[in-house]
């Protein structure tokens, strides 16, 4: 007689690695089958009564890139934490979300023309609730003053409605950039106390790189800060893409502008603005000043810098210590800045080491390279400002700064020491300078560029 098969019972073993690799997937990691199989071998053949072998024996099988080690450090102790911790963030959790349902009823409340109300989606009402109290009014204040009618006294009914949509889904488009720039997160993430907690301690850990100076992170930390800067550099770079700017001839209708310039008119389009997709011509060069105290700094920028490729071709970088030494092309998968730099001084026959001289850069770049500074050029400097020949380079860089766009000066030296250098004061007139010994400052300082 043949036997019945039997499903396979899963012990409790299986059911938490199944849990904790679903929790990983959530943060960004991707998990097989196969490497939860190899985790619970592991596990069986070493036990679970050491916590701190359970979290490299799942390290070891559960993560293939190291820069996702911080994701699964913080995983590894939400999910293992005590019953009572998980309560605690679940109620809080749970507190959170019910605020959230709150507000976003009290938005579908207010969002409303002559009693009717507004078609809208949920996330434009969800940036609605994130909104300060200030602004909410404002737009509650047009909502009221629309349904009163026109300036000229002209009664309005339902059938302008639409028109008072589309304004006010576009002023909750420029809001929802504004709060969005650096998080896609408006409302809690999760309901989940456990995955809420480690998300928290994600944006916990990324907030203090941004802030920290680049030359305190360790050889630990880089490639988590090399993710967060691609991150960050493509978000950027998708930034720039999608920027608009007004045009007088015909092309994709301005509809916020259009409506606001009809209000006189009964709602009635007797006029139209346009606006048509901004170009991206701007030209990036790149100069990086390599002093032993500048390398680090100068790693992460060009990173940052780099990755806005996807939006403005044709980078060109440069190095320079003693001498001006071209990279454009040099790049190669993989490849640290450091690394990169020093097969391009074998090449061109320079060594690592010696003195800055900032001038000798700026005479290299206007003789051999004319082309690169265009009026579309954005020159972007990276130094401290500590060179030899200040003098004659802050003459250079003036010459230079009447033949492009603008030149953008990123100093690692804190604005406070700025007076400890000779040739700071100098170079000031002929550019922007801007401290930079963090992403943070880079990250916004690059968004005002573009």
């Amino acid at each position: 007689m043949l036997m019945e098969n039997k499903p396979e019972r899963v012990s409790e073993l299986d059911r938490h690695l199944v849990e904790f690799a679903q929790l990983l997937r959530s943060v960004g990691l991707k998990i097989s089958p196969s490497e939860i199989y190899d985790a619970a071998q592991g596990l069986t053949i070493l036990g679970m009564a050491d916590k701190n072998k359970v979290e490299a024996v799942l390290q070891a099988t559960l993560v293939k890139d190291v820069r996702y080690i911080p994701s699964f450090q913080e995983a590894f102790r939400a999910y293992f934490a005590s019953m009572k911790q998980k309560e605690v963030w679940q109620k809080e959790t749970a507190e959170k979300a019910s605020q959230w349902q709150e507000q976003l009823e009290q938005a579908r409340q207010d969002l409303r023309f002559q009693g009717n109300e507004l078609e809208i989606t949920e996330e434009q009402r969800a940036v609605y609730a994130s909104l300060p109290e200030n602004d909410k009014q404002r737009l509650k204040d047009f909502l009221d003053k629309s349904a009163q009618g026109t300036k000229s006294g002209i009664p309005v009914d339902h059938t302008y409605q639409p028109m008072v949509e589309r304004v006010l889904r576009g002023s909750l488009e420029y809001w929802r950039k504004r709060l969005n720039e650096d998080d896609p997160i408006l409302s809690p993430s999760s309901t989940d106390g456990v995955l809420s907690e480690v998300e928290r301690a994600l944006r916990e850990r990324e907030a203090d790189v941004l802030s920290r100076d680049l030359k305190k992170i360790s050889a630990e930390e880089w490639p988590e800060v090399t993710r967060l800067i691609r991150r960050l550099s493509q978000r950027l770079a998708t930034q720039v893409t999608r920027r608009y700017r007004a045009d007088h001839r015909r092309g994709g209708v301005e509809m916020r502008a259009t409506l606001r310039k009809n209000l006189r008119y009964g709602g009635v389009l007797m006029e139209r603005s346009y606006r048509s997709r901004r170009r991206a011509r701007l030209k990036i060069v790149l100069l990086c000043d390599i002093s032993g105290s500048m390398l680090k700094y100068t790693e992460f920028i060009w990173q940052f810098v780099y990755g806005l490729s996807a939006a403005v071709k044709g980078i060109k970088t440069f190095a320079f210590g003693e001498a001006l030494i071209p990279l454009s092309g040099q790049l190669k998968k993989e490849q640290t800045f450091e690394e990169m730099v020093k097969e391009a001084l074998k090449i061109s026959g320079k060594e690592w080491g010696g003195g800055t001289n900032f001038a000798n850069a700026l005479v290299t770049l206007q003789q051999a390279f004319p082309a690169a500074l265009a009026k579309q050029t954005l020159l972007i400097v990276v130094s401290d400002g500590q060179t030899l020949e200040g003098e004659k380079a802050a003459v250079l860089l003036e010459q230079i700064r009447r033949h492009v766009h603008e030149v953008l000066w990123l100093n690692t030296l804190p604005k406070r020491r700025w007076q400890e250098t000779p040739f700071v004061q100098a170079f000031l007139p002929s550019c922007q300078m801007y401290e930079c010994y963090t992403l943070g400052h880079l990250t916004q300082i690059l968004k005002q560029q573009f």
